[in-house]
């Protein structure tokens, strides 16, 4: 450790009253002492060198890797600093060994004791400078406790909406609960319906709990891995047959998604694909493209339903419609309207470095198009031949009746 530790102390909104003595004790000893304004302004008498947070993180950060060193440095953060706070900043920049962590009670702690509710099982999700997406994927999920750290533009109102867009609204109660631990603080309950134009302070948790017995609804009685058949709008037969589920997960694995990753859902059909992979990360960005009109009408439907905000549906005809999209860290083609040789010249040229192509075919030849192309664009494809049966009644017996065989051709982009 060097000559000083960094002391990082969580406050409430209640101020000094709130802190251990051990915490009064560092502060009082501190030549620095660091935070947002509205954490400063607790110690009006304070003597000394004060760093205020602004906007830029990075650059608070820098100032204090320089005067925790020279000069005895106290930072204030809001409850809990490695909860959403600037810890994680400070364990990415500052030796742990030089770190002191004196957590106070965290905002969610006290939300969930003022409306009286367990949070062992609760899902906490910050939406604070974020997308909605990974809270999205919470209500189509129908979690029974989701606690949400807000921000000004992600405001209880908007998640009320977001409820209300989801079909949910009527199966969860809003808790927004102001100012914990402050004198001001406010505890209010509301039906998602009726919040469109209410305001409320800046500093707010929202609780959504849902209703005991409230029915399941959009994704919710589905299991996390392998959507079934039944569950997705998609034509029967040859023109419109739905990728297997045990296909797909095949194709998933070969296709080695990860957080933040760009997909192309290349044919799409009904998006078994596009979907499936959606329920395995709300940060992945999903675009399922598909050319002909009445598939893309069951797509939207499926991704409305079941698409929790990661999948784009796309309606365009490959290769042109891929023009538009992001470069793809992954890409699935089921489908190729007989432009195969087309698609993946389009494909291979806008894949990442390292990224992942599977192609499924039910026929030898678009197999053999699939192969020479890849051949001929000096990569290794490795080929893998599926075929599933299944058990069907025979009289009082049963028998296993085979479905076709599938061909997944994959490769990686050197």
């Amino acid at each position: 450790m060097n000559g000083h530790a960094l002391v990082v102390i969580g406050i409430g909104h209640d101020g000094p009253p709130g802190l251990s003595p051990e915490a009064h004790a560092h502060v009082e000893s501190a030549r620095v002492l660091a935070g947002g304004r509205r954490h400063l302004d607790f110690f009006p008498h304070w003597q000394g060198e004060k760093v205020v947070l602004g906007g830029d993180v990075p650059a608070f950060v820098g100032t204090l890797q320089e005067r925790y060193q020279q000069e005895k440095t106290v930072v204030l953060a809001s409850g809990d600093p490695l909860f959403y706070g600037i810890g994680r900043a400070l364990l990415e920049a500052i030796p742990r060994e030089d770190l002191v962590f004196l957590p106070q009670v965290s905002s969610v702690q006290l939300a969930f004791s003022r409306v009286k509710e367990t949070w062992h099982d609760a899902r906490v999700i910050s939406v604070h400078g974020r997308s909605m997406e990974a809270l999205a994927v919470a209500i189509a999920a129908r979690a029974l406790k989701i606690a949400v750290l807000t921000d000004a533009r992600n405001h209880p109102a908007a998640i009320a909406d977001l409820l209300q867009r989801s079909g949910a609204g009527g199966e969860y109660a809003l808790w927004v609960c102001e100012n914990l631990g402050g004198p001001d603080e406010r505890i209010s309950r509301h039906a998602p319906v009726s919040m469109r134009d209410a305001s409320f302070s800046p500093l707010n948790v929202v609780i959504l709990l849902r209703a005991t017995g409230a029915p399941a609804g959009g994704a919710a009685d589905l299991p996390l891995l392998g959507i079934p058949e039944a569950a997705l709008l998609h034509q029967a037969g040859p023109r419109g047959m739905i990728t297997r589920r045990e296909v797909r997960l095949l194709a998933l694995c070969y296709l080695e998604l990860r957080p933040g990753d760009v997909l192309w859902d290349v044919g799409a059909g009904s998006g078994s694909v596009s979907l499936e992979a959606a329920r395995l990360s709300p940060r992945l960005q999903i675009f399922a493209v598909e050319r002909d009109a009445a598939a893309f009408a069951r797509l939207e439907s499926n991704v409305a339903q079941l698409g929790a905000g990661v999948v784009r549906a796309v309606c365009a005809e490959a290769p042109e419609g891929l023009n538009e999209l992001p470069d793809p860290d992954a890409v699935f083609i089921g489908g190729s309207g007989g432009r195969l040789t087309e698609i993946l010249g389009t494909v291979m040229e806008r894949l990442k470095p390292g990224g992942r192509l599977a192609l499924n075919c039910i026929t030898l030849e678009n197999f053999c198009r699939g192969w020479e192309r890849l051949r001929e664009l000096e990569l290794e494809p490795e080929a893998t031949s599926v075929q599933l049966a299944h058990s069907r009644p025979l009289g009082r017996l049963h028998n296993l009746e085979p479905e076709n065989p599938i061909f997944i051709l994959r490769v990686r982009k050197r």
